[in-house]
């Protein structure tokens, strides 16, 4: 049933319609949170009743929601309200290409920009196995600042049902004459543009798009659809038996268009034109100029001859010349040879990829890669002319760099101290201490170090490589919507950083990459929409975009980018907060983690319930990338974040065991569940308003999730009062960072402050008596556990670590108070206190410090049962014996595959 102006769904306010099609019906609708016109599509009926189609709806439009480009219209959002089932897309104002069509054919300065902006698109998704299976004129939006957006990006395989007939409906665009509808009233595609393998119903990939976007190029040049008909049935016959009218095409079209028209259109898959990239490369040529390669002369045998004879003897004297510069270039060194290689390792000496840190470096000369094993407690070095890795230093290890000599290597031990040791074994020596998580070092020729955090008030900071005080080296611009400054590298001659800079809003794909004078303090932004960059000596930007690497020109003098940057790397291990698990070196060598390369192992992990004396029993749940267990209050069920692919909350049966259970299905992420006191209900931190805020969810009933709060800051939920009333969450905010709030539940939903200071506050914790809270602060130099009165925290505060100490918990009994040390063993403090009266014992170590910390994770990696005796802990995969461990990939000469895929000239 259409909808009227003034409908709601959800935060949505319908305020016309926009169109109609056979994938359902369009709306422009205003988005009442974040005060924005939004395209809200609703699903036709028939679909979205059947519960395993809209299942699989769900599924990808999450991948589709991953994608983000400049000329793809992004998807924001799903929406279910009052039965009808919406995805919220971005609003591209302009008409469309088909509209445009309607007044004839382009001329060609302007079409060519508009096939350009078309294949950046495809070649963005391709990158991430995504077909859009629907390309066509109606898809392709114009906007009036001359930006191209392409839409519906992969719907027609989103919308496809494991119960359609055939294989037509899975391989086609969207047909909607009456007679070829399916049960849901749609066969995916447009027969005028649909490729002939499209047509016979076989299996597809990215040739189909290329096939459609060669039908558009040709309408665009021609203003005449590229196989016509008065029937579909014809239309088809057309596509798979009959050419395009090649007179058709403008007589002053270039031949090298017209040729690559032609292999778009290529009938037979195996000779079409096998990348998108491709087609770009061709037209960036055509739009810049590049001269196309000369013919050689033709012959005609009635032609007199003597003029031939004249050229003989000036040819004579040319290949005189041409075999001297042969002989001068065949004297030349050739290009060395680009080899790859696997690092391979199994048990303790396998790399550990926790998902919060990088784990690996590699020396500037090439010849050393150091990384993190053993779970993350041991540093090892691997050189390559070497069969085995040797361990250099132990303890709760992370984010390793090493010395501009390769004598060094610098680490984050444990919460935040700074530490390096030899490359080639002996004493650590302790530096200095962080004010927050890692997030990235480098070593300066002048023996000083400029390191990172997560604490968004300072910036990148700089602290002598012998040790001493750190001095703050950047803050972030507050006002012009910075968050922070991360994953520092220093370019060559030591005098300009890279660095990158993170938004509020728009995650990873939202950042840019900076460089900083470090003697005239002035920065410029590089790469919008990158982040973790690196130099390579070819003359290369070498950076993280989108899950991919990625290379760009790069004027190391005049620090400007040239040209359009290329994927080299498609699959890059990335941490949560989207650096990459990659080093380059000077020598051009290049070391990185593919995701396809153990990927499973990379970051899944194991449950255990482990107790006092050590001794462990595995949970029967699958391997994934599990994050901040929560153990239900009755003891019966497990409520876990997942970031492996989904991003969501699920749920496990801890008496019954069976499948894992997914809670929540948003395209943002869902994460750091907390159980309201009668099991009934999680809260937890969603992206499905913008920044992470606070939503809440029966656990065993139908229906969607309930917002909580509404912040511009991300928050996340650490705990919930005995009486469910009050809920401890932690709020990033840009002035004060960490900062510990309260959410009232009586209905109005207040958000009031429990402990805001210039320190971070975090990770509060509140006892099973509601009297005290426990919580981390980092305001003695390292994070350390206290406990204040609840709610009143400002009447007295006791420490309870002395040697640093993080995410507390509390036994269900209230007598003992856990936390994790700063090597990431699990801590005990008995507890003897009242209503009123604090006090506690000196902690003890209860477990080594084996098990998954969180890293940089805002809640807490273990629980405690509920009888006290047994915690429930997290295992990296790697210490299972059947998993298979990540490899660490090695490309040598990694620059001469630069100056080929990323021309510098």
């Amino acid at each position: 049933m259409p909808l009227v102006a003034g409908t709601r769904l959800g935060p949505y306010e319908i305020v016309a319609p926009i169109g109609e099609g056979g994938m359902g019906e369009v709306y422009r609708a205003r988005d009442t949170k974040l005060n924005r016109d939004v395209a809200i599509k609703v699903l036709p009926d028939l679909f979205a009743n059947d519960s395993d189609r809209l299942a699989r709806f769900q599924r990808e439009a999450q991948v589709l929601a991953s994608l983000n480009h400049p000329n793809i219209a992004h998807i924001h959002g799903l929406e279910d309200s009052d039965g009808v089932h919406a995805l919220v897309m971005e609003l591209v104002e302009g008409e469309d290409l088909a509209q445009r069509l309607c007044r004839g054919a382009i001329a060609l300065d302007e079409a060519l920009p508009i096939a350009r902006q078309v294949a950046e698109a495809l070649e963005a998704a391709h990158e991430h196995g995504i077909i859009h299976r629907d390309l066509k004129p109606a898809n392709i939006k114009l906007r009036p600042d001359g930006t191209v957006k392409v839409l519906d990006f992969g719907l027609a395989k989103a919308l496809e049902g494991s119960g359609a007939p055939g294989g037509l409906v899975s391989q086609s665009p969207t047909i909607t004459t009456p007679a070829m509808m399916t049960g849901v009233g749609v066969i995916l595609g447009t027969a005028a543009y649909m490729s002939p393998e499209q047509a016979r119903g076989k299996v597809i990939d990215r040739r189909a798009d290329i096939w459609a976007y060669g039908c558009v190029l040709f309408e665009m040049l021609t203003g005449q659809r590229t196989f016509e008909g008065e029937l579909m049935s014809d239309v088809l016959a057309s596509v798979l038996k009959t050419d395009p009218n090649w007179q058709a095409m403008p007589a002053g079209t270039p031949a090298a268009l017209r040729r690559l028209v032609g292999r778009c259109l290529e009938k037979d898959p195996r000779r079409r034109l096998q990348a998108i990239g491709e087609a770009r490369v061709q037209i960036d040529d055509l739009l810049t100029g590049a001269p196309e390669p000369i013919a050689g002369p033709t012959v005609s045998l009635s032609a007199p001859l003597w003029p031939w004879l004249a050229l003989a003897g000036v040819s004579a004297v040319v290949i005189g010349a041409a075999v001297a510069v042969t002989g001068s270039w065949l004297a030349r060194p050739a290009a060395p040879r680009v080899t790859r290689t696997n690092l391979a390792a199994t048990g303790p000496a396998a790399l550990t990829i926790n998902g919060n840190d990088r784990d690996l470096a590699i020396s500037p000369d090439g010849s050393r890669v150091v990384y993190v094993g053993n779970n993350g407690t041991q540093l090892f070095v691997r050189s390559l002319d070497a069969l085995e890795p040797v361990v250099i230093a132990t303890g709760q290890i992370r984010e390793p760099f090493v010395s501009p000599d390769g004598q060094s290597v610098g680490f984050v031990e444990g919460l935040n101290t700074l530490k390096k040791v030899a490359i080639s074994g002996g004493p650590s020596i302790q530096l200095t201490t962080l004010d927050g998580a890692p997030q990235g070092a480098t070593w300066l020729p002048d023996d000083t170090i400029v390191f990172a955090t997560n604490n968004p008030s300072t910036g990148l900071q700089r602290v002598s490589a012998n040790g001493g005080t750190p001095a703050v080296e950047t803050r972030p611009d507050h006002q012009r919507d910075e968050v922070d400054h991360l994953w520092p590298e220093i370019l060559p001659g030591g005098r300009v950083l890279l660095f990158t800079i993170t938004a509020q809003t728009g995650g990873p794909d939202n950042a840019s990459v900076a460089a900083l004078d470090l003697r005239t303090q002035t920065s410029t932004i590089l790469v919008r929409g990158g982040l973790d960059a690196h130099y390579a000596e070819s003359g290369h930007l070498v950076y993280v975009a989108a899950g991919t690497l990625r290379a760009v020109p790069f004027d190391l003098k005049t620090l400007a980018v040239r040209g359009s940057a290329v994927p080299v790397v498609p699959r890059l291990v990335t941490t949560r907060s989207g650096a990459g698990e990659f080093g380059v070196a000077r020598d051009g060598t290049l070391v990185y983690v593919d995701v396809t390369v153990g990927s499973r192992s990379a970051r899944t992990r194991t449950l255990v319930w482990v107790d006092r004396t050590g001794k462990e029993e595995r949970i029967a749940a699958p391997t994934r990338s599990y994050e901040a267990p929560r153990i239900s209050p009755d003891g019966k069920q497990l409520a876990l974040a997942i970031t492996d692919q989904e991003g969501d909350i699920w749920v496990w049966d801890l008496v019954r065991g069976g499948d894992l259970r997914q809670l929540t299905f948003d395209p943002g992420v869902d994460t750091f569940p907390v159980w309201t006191p009668d099991s009934h209900r999680i809260v937890f931190s969603s992206q499905s308003g913008g920044a992470l805020n606070l939503w809440w969810k029966a656990v065993n009933e139908t229906g969607s999730a309930q917002q909580l709060t509404t912040s511009a800051n991300n928050q996340w939920p650490t705990s919930i009062s005995s009486d469910g009333k009050q809920v401890v969450l932690t709020e990033l905010t840009p002035t004060t960072g960490r900062d510990l709030m309260r959410l009232t539940l009586d209905g109005s939903q207040r958000v009031t402050p429990l402990l805001q200071t210039p320190f971070d506050e975090q990770r509060g914790a509140i006892s099973p008596d509601g009297h005290w809270l426990a919580y981390e602060s980092n305001r003695s130099g390292q994070s350390e556990i206290w406990v204040r009165p609840f709610p009143n925290t400002s009447v007295a505060e006791y420490l309870i670590s002395t040697s640093g100490g993080t995410r507390p918990a509390w036994a269900l009994s209230g007598k003992e108070l856990f936390f994790l040390g700063a090597d990431g063993a699990l801590m005990g403090a008995p507890v003897e206190a009242t209503p009123t009266t604090w006090n506690s014992l000196a902690p003890k170590k209860l477990l080594e410090p084996r098990y998954y910390t969180g890293g940089g994770n805002p809640n807490r990696s273990y629980d405690v049962s509920p009888d006290g005796q047994r915690f429930l802990m997290i295992k990296a995969a790697s210490a299972d014996p059947t998993a298979v461990p990540p490899n660490i990939i090695v490309v040598q000469h990694f620059d001469e595959e630069l100056k080929r895929l990323v021309p510098t000239k």
